[in-house]
This record gives structure tokens, sequence and C-alpha cells, in this order.
């Protein structure tokens, strides 16, 4: 969720509450300005941590495989109904953007759902990678999964620039957003 969101949702909080302090509203505003702006230009990004997962005809990949300008790793399962209304327009993205550097790979969460992926994909017509191989502990664990789908996006040295857990229509817009940013194109 983005701060904008964040913040949006504060407000209608006070609102609805009839919480009538303007003065703390503004000072809310400021300290959240203040924390993005004010952190150490220095700070190190998050890395994203490496995997060595399988494809559905078993070959081992590891991240390293899927490197691009900038990549996106989306963490589903295919009986997910949010993952199903969010990946025909993350499949879009990435056919609007591969040629400039953007590269997208799918990891399954349920491995009981392994089997369907293959006529999943067929249906959808998506054409993204999709992985197999880890455990639903393991995956939630490493990658601090609270919910499907959860979408990262990586820049060439594997440091996260975005993360997004989730679907609400619109989402789509953000998540073109900072692809745009990080192939460097302008919107």
């Amino acid at each position: 969720m983005t701060l904008h969101r964040i913040l949006n949702r504060s407000l209608w909080y006070f609102r609805l509450r009839k919480i009538p302090s303007p003065a703390l509203l503004t000072s809310i505003w400021f300290v959240a300005v203040a924390v993005l702006f004010l952190q150490a230009p220095g700070q190190a990004a998050d890395k994203f941590k490496p995997f060595k997962l399988k494809t559905l005809d078993g070959t081992a990949k590891t991240l390293q495989d899927y490197a691009g300008k900038a990549t996106l790793v989306s963490f589903f399962f295919p009986s997910c109904p949010y993952c199903n209304a969010a990946f025909p327009e993350v499949q879009k993205l990435h056919d609007r953007h591969k040629d400039q550097g953007l590269v997208a790979v799918w990891i399954n969460v349920v491995p009981d759902e392994n089997k369907k992926i293959p006529d999943w994909l067929e249906k959808n017509q998506f054409t993204i990678p999709v992985l197999i191989g880890a455990s639903q502990a393991s995956l939630q664990r490493d990658y601090k999964l609270k919910m499907t789908p959860t979408h990262y996006l990586l820049n060439p040295q594997g440091e996260i620039l975005f993360t997004h857990a989730g679907y609400e229509k619109g989402d789509e817009v953000e998540l073109e957003q900072v692809v745009q940013k990080a192939l460097d194109i302008a919107p």
C-alpha cells in the first residue's frame, strides 16, 4: 500500500470518527513526509533472497536465470481468485515491456496445485514462466508472504525496488508506473 493510500485512509478514519483536530492531522502528514524524505540517502536496499526452484518440466532455475533490467517475481497459486484477477494485467504489462528489459517469473506457493498449472496457463494464455518446488512454509518464511498475489520488482543486483501484496482493481496502474521507472521509460 502506498503512503498516499495510507494517509487517505487515515484521514477518512479520522473524519468518520469525527475527530476534530486538523492540527493533529497536519502533524501526522508532516511526520510521514519527513520519514520518507529524511531517510539516510546511502541506505542499502533490501536484497531479494535468491532461489533455486524448478520449471514445470523439472529444469532447475535460479533467480540469476531471470535477471533483467527489472525482474518481476510474483507469488501465486492457480485457484487464487485475486491472482486470477491480477495476472491478465501482469501478463499485458510483461508483454508491453519485455523488449525494454522487463523479465517476469511466477512462483506457485501451493504445491498441491502444481498439476493444475499447465491447464491454467493454457486456458488463460499466460506465457510468463512458472516455477515450483518449494514448500508453502518455506516460501512464506523466506519471502514474508501474507497473501497472494505478492509481487516483488527487483533491479539487476537483486535489490527490491517495489513490493505489493494482494489485489484490488487499479493496482496495475501503480505496478505499471514502478516498472516504467525501473526501466527508465517516460510515461
